[in-house]
């Protein structure tokens, strides 16, 4: 469930002494990931900004009680450094717990943008609502912005932009902005203005992970570089669809290069579905490749068994491996032609093969000698116990 601590050695020795700390900051993290990627899906971004706001004040509230004097410390001076924005998101934290979903405004802003890179564009000409909400009809309000992009943009469409889009570099898009009307007062202040509440819910809880991060790098003499707070262009990969994140085979076309999709959500959503037939593929051919005999079973388990670490991931022994490891009971029933009840091999050892096995892929992955040495000879001691049972 929790891969922060995998990402790095920083988060692996932080997680040792501090997990709950460590798996506290996964949940703040991984609601700001999902609150980019639904950015431009009304209905699931007002759901993870609320988790959002909830996660980030939990983890304030929670480092500054009965927990170590460098992280107690670090939160309290962020907290007084940033007391505004605070205020603000505790505010909202507060509605949403007790009394009613947050639930921003929007804008909309279409036109001709000018690509500087893959994250980062320039509005030339475009026309919508920039610093504060808009008033849309029925058919455009909260709708995700896929779905009405074609009717924002007819204009532009016919004013800015020739059909075979010629200009390298630019394409029309959609930028969605987000905004919150507070109006409540504490003890000292009054609040009373309209927010961009996703640029200002991002940028706290980001940047207080960075500083409990760097706290604890400081606490411990260490180095910390893998920083969560990246600023962004006002015009961007998140906030920003163009043209070419919904028909790119098209601009491979127009531009004569191959052209991939640049925003976030949209990836994230073309990579799922390359999963899903990625998987479903593999799974196809694994199934022709099946072992046939117990022969051919027991000669597996002895090939894996006298190979070196490295010599399990190069290209010759990869997919077989693989193969053998997340479809062994495939293997086995095929093999020796009866259910996994009646062979010399219990279910019990077949679910211990593929543990060991996806510990041992695993590991490599950490790029740790120590413990890559040590899950592959645990997982070639369990297959030489299994062949020598055929």
């Amino acid at each position: 469930m929790f891969e922060l601590e995998k990402s790095s050695v920083f988060f692996e020795q932080l997680a040792q002494e501090e997990p709950l700390l460590v798996q506290n900051m996964e949940v703040v993290h991984e609601n700001k990931m999902q609150l980019d990627i639904s950015y431009h899906n009304p209905k699931q971004f007002i759901l993870n900004l609320n988790n959002l706001l909830r996660s980030t004040l939990f983890f304030v509230e929670l480092s500054i009680k009965n927990t170590p004097a460098w992280l107690k410390d670090a939160v309290n001076i962020y907290r007084n450094q940033n007391l505004k924005e605070y205020e603000i998101l505790k505010h909202l934290r507060n509605v949403s717990v007790h009394q009613a979903l947050v639930f921003p405004e929007e804008s909309l802003i279409g036109g001709l943008y000018r690509l500087h890179s893959e994250i980062e564009y320039k509005l030339k000409l475009g026309l919508g609502d920039y610093d504060k909400p808009g008033k849309y009809s029925w058919d455009l309000a909260l709708k995700n912005t896929q779905d009405i992009f074609h009717d924002v943009l007819t204009f532009q469409s016919i004013a800015f932009m020739d059909l075979e889009h010629s200009s390298l570099g630019e394409c029309l898009g959609i930028t969605r902005k987000w905004f919150f009307k507070i109006n409540f007062k504490n003890k000292t202040d009054i609040y009373n203005e309209t927010l961009d509440v996703y640029q200002m819910a991002c940028t706290f809880s980001t940047q207080l992970l960075d500083a409990v991060c760097h706290a604890y790098a400081e606490e411990k003499g260490i180095d910390f570089k893998q920083n969560f707070y990246h600023m962004l262009s006002e015009y961007n990969f998140i906030n920003t669809i163009l043209e070419l994140d919904l028909y790119p085979s098209l601009f491979s076309r127009w531009w004569e290069g191959n052209v991939e999709p640049l925003n976030l959500g949209t990836l994230v959503e073309r990579n799922e579905g390359d999963k899903h037939w990625y998987r479903d593929q593999w799974h196809k051919e694994a199934y022709s490749k099946l072992c046939n005999t117990s022969e051919a079973y027991k000669a597996y388990l002895l090939k894996f068994s006298d190979l070196s670490p490295e010599e399990f991931f190069e290209e010759d022994n990869y997919l077989e491996f693989t193969s053998f490891v997340n479809l062994n009971h495939w293997h086995l029933k095929k093999a020796f032609n009866a259910s996994l009840m009646s062979t010399p091999i219990e279910p019990s050892e077949v679910m211990m093969l593929q543990r060991l096995g996806k510990i041992f892929i695993a590991e490599n992955k950490t790029k740790k000698l120590c413990t890559i040495e040590s899950a592959c000879e645990n997982f070639k001691d369990h297959l030489r116990k299994l062949a020598d049972k055929i």
